[in-house]
């Protein structure tokens, strides 16, 4: 069911949301009770557009999980050696991020140690830019004389990640730029922030110096090509059960 309130009710909400949230709807309405349905209609697309990306990332995370277990070993999370700073950071947020159940027979809170927790719950507790950087160049670890580049190309993802995208021509660069016009959509629709002008690519700049932005089509058929990459039968049936097509038509 979709929000769908009367006009008395949006006036209602109307000053519930800030000012500074409203403004670009205003700037794109003749009224306010236009600005309104059209931020409404901002709020159903980011819904529909979170449906297809939490499969999409779900898909991600779980086919280079694999490949990078098969090639590094079931704890390959916890290899150090083959991973920049940015990356090993990230995990290291996600584990201590892990809570630990208690022991039924002590009450005592369960050790955490790389036995203790699945790997799964690792895999699944880390966050999207942490599974896009591993599709990165790679960066640099440690500091001082002991700063080293890493090389993600000739470790990750020629030993393990190009097995996860079967249908991407085998190009590293090719996957870790769709992924990563997904995280700036996926960043977007979870922060709840406007989509009518397209989705601004952080640290890229058009013909004019303006911050490039992908359209809605073009961020949606991201998606799909991500899932593509993995597996084309899926892609396909996504494409034809999301929302968004409908809802980009239906924009007031």
């Amino acid at each position: 069911m979709q929000i769908q309130p009367t006009a008395a009710q949006s006036r209602l909400l109307e000053p519930l949301i800030s000012r500074p949230r409203l403004a670009p709807f205003l700037s794109a309405a003749a009224t306010p009770a236009a600005a309104m349905e059209l931020y409404l209609w901002n709020v159903r697309l980011s819904a529909a557009f979170g449906e297809v990306i939490a499969l999409a990332e779900v898909i991600l995370r779980n086919a280079m999980a694999e490949q990078l277990a098969a090639a590094y070993g079931p704890t390959w999370y916890a290899r150090a050696e083959l991973f920049d700073d940015r990356t090993m950071n990230g995990f290291k947020t996600t584990w201590r991020n892990i809570t630990m159940p208690a022991d039924p027979a002590t009450r005592k809170t369960v050790q955490k140690t790389l036995q203790a927790v699945p790997a799964g719950k690792l895999v699944a507790e880390s966050t999207f830019g942490c599974w896009v950087n591993l599709l990165d160049k790679g960066g640099t670890r440690g500091d001082g004389p002991y700063r080293k580049n890493v090389d993600y190309d000739s470790t990750l993802w020629r030993k393990a990640l190009h097995k996860a995208f079967p249908n991407s021509g085998g190009k590293r660069t090719t996957v870790f730029t769709t992924a990563s016009h997904v995280r700036s959509l996926r960043n977007r629709t979870a922060h709840h922030e406007p989509l009518i002008g397209g989705v601004p690519l952080p640290g890229q700049a058009d013909g004019r110096g303006r911050t490039r932005r992908l359209t809605l089509p073009e961020a949606h058929t991201n998606v799909l090509r991500l899932v593509e990459y993995i597996d084309k039968d899926v892609a396909t049936w996504l494409g034809q059960t999301s929302r968004v097509p409908e809802l980009l038509r239906a924009r007031p």
